[in-house]
């Protein structure tokens, strides 16, 4: 989610926010219960001009939110019809099957019909869509099964969302599926396993990289905190992460076997940094590694002291 503020972006980003809003409100009609959003096109390109696409209305719902809170920050009045939409009950359906606890891709999906490529699964990641994590788990277990041949950016979603569920050993096998996609001898990543040539497919370049920053370094960046949750990437000894920039900063992270390192590269005199976790807090001084054991941690400004973007 961009930071919008009146100092950074002005009415121009603001145009694009409110007219994206205002496109999710022309799309969305009342089913009596719900706002639903029919005949469009899911991720899953198996699946087209479907009825409430899961990950389509999760994403209409997380913009038509923000459009509300930047209308708040930038003082301008938001569209009732925002909130009303957004909102969590009677609002915006995302369609769940509570027998089954998993969310079917669309209207009228049955579970074990083919998929071409994630859909669902990214409601956790990148979507960051709250659920149990039984759903998350059985989601992504329910379309694993199902997908066809798997397009190079597909099994790092599924391994992102195992590692958050601590399900290591799963997680590592969808991450090596990943390297069926790639040729030699110039290592060119290919949309499926069986094309040959080097066609150098961007999107499974992009999907293998966010595996191993949004899932084995465990990655999330938020508007008041970088949140980590490393994890040694498989058949390494360590694996060194360098200049993740956020907010002006820089950080470095380096992981091993049961340890992790972080060093704040940048020094800005104005902002103190700290580690933190279960209320415990490292300072981050510039050029000073901090050695932690792995688990989730936040990395945020110390008390007192505010963002400068």
């Amino acid at each position: 989610k961009a930071v919008v503020s009146t100092q950074s972006t002005g009415d121009g980003a603001w145009d694009v926010v409110n007219e994206s809003a205002n496109f999710w409100l022309s799309r969305v009609e009342w089913d009596g219960n719900n706002f639903v959003i029919n005949n469009v096109m899911d991720p899953d390109e198996y699946h087209s001009d479907v009825n409430n696409s899961c990950f389509t209305n999760a994403a209409a719902r997380l913009n038509l939110l923000f459009a509300v809170e930047a209308a708040e920050r930038l003082g301008k009045i938001p569209d009732p019809r925002w909130a009303a939409v957004a909102q969590e009950k009677n609002g915006l359906k995302i369609p769940f099957d509570e027998t089954l606890r998993y969310h079917p891709e669309f209207d009228g999906y049955t579970q074990g019909t083919v998929i071409k490529q994630a859909s669902v699964v990214m409601l956790g990641y990148p979507l960051g869509s709250p659920m149990d994590d039984d759903v998350r788990k059985n989601d992504i277990e329910v379309y694993a099964k199902c997908t066809d041949k798997g397009p190079g950016m597909t099994y790092s979603m599924y391994c992102i969302g195992m590692l958050e569920l601590d399900e290591l050993a799963t997680a590592e096998n969808f991450f090596q599926v990943q390297f069926q996609n790639l040729r030699d001898p110039f290592r060119i990543w290919n949309e499926y396993p069986t094309y040959l040539g080097c066609t150098n497919f961007l999107t499974a370049i992009g999907g293998f990289l966010q595996s191993l920053l949004f899932g084995y370094l465990g990655l999330r960046v938020f508007e008041k905190k970088l949140q980590v949750k490393p994890f040694l990437l498989p058949k390494c000894t360590g694996v060194t992460y360098t200049g993740m920039q956020y907010c002006g900063e820089r950080f470095n992270f380096e992981v091993k076997k049961d340890k992790f390192t972080v060093c704040r590269t940048t020094g800005n005199a104005f902002q103190l940094w700290q580690i933190e976790k279960d209320g415990q807090k490292w300072p981050l001084v510039t050029n000073k590694p901090v050695s932690l054991d792995l688990g989730q941690y936040e990395i945020t400004m110390a008390d007192g002291y505010e963002l400068v973007y």
